[in-house]
């Protein structure tokens, strides 16, 4: 199998699994317990692996701290968008919207370009993400999406330039998770307090499928990154929104509809043509 194909098939099995994580915090009555739950079980599997890694040059601590602090503006936007709108509102810009900029700052900053077709590619396949977009109500929630898909851009190329760095994806991938995974269980410590201890007796189950799908699915596309052009593995990774929507029609029994329909049918397009511009 060539590297090309053999990240194509990391980054699908990635997004599926990050719908799957994303599902097991969307049905539950307390998100921030779930999110809290999902990042303290990745912080154990960071703690495991560190013994068995390289220790992070000063370079890589740097491309570390800086993805940790551009993925905490990030929660904090979408929680913002979130809190001022809807799903419909935020989700098609937070995920629709990366794959056209990490084209661009792959290529400034990485020297990565993709050919046109594979460009014509990724816009089709975020078309099809945001024809799933609606602007009803209130102006701050597009808003804060927009700044929070732009934050999922520039971790995603700095991301890709510490995995690129020479000491491995498991290496990039277990400190950062392991300094990423603090604040939010300490914030649900705080906010939730017994109610945190009561919710991790009973979805605890949850919590850890949560937790490995989690670090699995972010792990595999660090590793695809490494086989192949950073634009590409950004946008493949998007056909987990339409993997959600299955999931959410499966296990929550929402209508896939026609928009739905026409999504899939775009980010296939999309997927098809990134591929034939390889």
């Amino acid at each position: 199998m060539s590297d090309a194909n053999l990240a194509t098939v990391l980054v699908l099995i990635s997004a599926f699994m990050h719908a799957s994580w994303n599902a097991v915090v969307k049905s539950s009555s307390d998100r921030l317990s779930s999110m809290a739950m999902v990042d303290a079980v990745a912080f154990i599997l960071a703690v495991l692996i560190v013994p068995f890694v390289a220790f992070p040059t000063p370079a890589m601590w740097g491309l570390i701290a800086l993805s940790v602090l551009v993925n905490l503006f990030y929660r904090y936007f979408l929680i913002r968008a979130y809190h001022f709108g809807d799903f419909g509102q935020v989700y098609p810009l937070v995920r629709g919207l990366p794959p056209l900029l990490v084209v661009v700052f792959a290529a400034l900053w990485l020297g990565d370009a993709l050919p046109p077709l594979g460009v014509v590619g990724v816009i089709v396949l975020s078309l099809g993400v945001l024809s799933l977009l609606h602007l009803r109500g209130d102006w701050r929630a597009p808003g804060n999406a927009l700044a929070a898909g732009v934050c999922v851009a520039l971790y995603t190329v700095i991301d890709a330039q510490g995995v690129r760095s020479g000491q491995g994806v498991l290496s990039y991938l277990a400190y950062f998770t392991l300094v990423l995974s603090i604040p939010i269980p300490a914030f649900a410590a705080w906010r939730r307090g017994g109610a945190l201890t009561a919710h991790i007796r009973s979805q605890w189950k949850l919590s850890l499928f949560g937790g490995l799908t989690y670090c699995a699915a972010y792990g595999l596309v660090l590793w695809a990154m490494t086989f192949d052009n950073v634009a590409k593995v950004a946008a493949l990774r998007e056909s987990s929104v339409i993997i959600g929507a299955v999931v959410a029609t499966v296990l929550f029994k929402e209508p896939f509809g026609r928009r739905r329909v026409m999504a899939a049918v775009l980010v296939a397009a999309g997927i098809v043509l990134i591929k034939g511009g390889s």
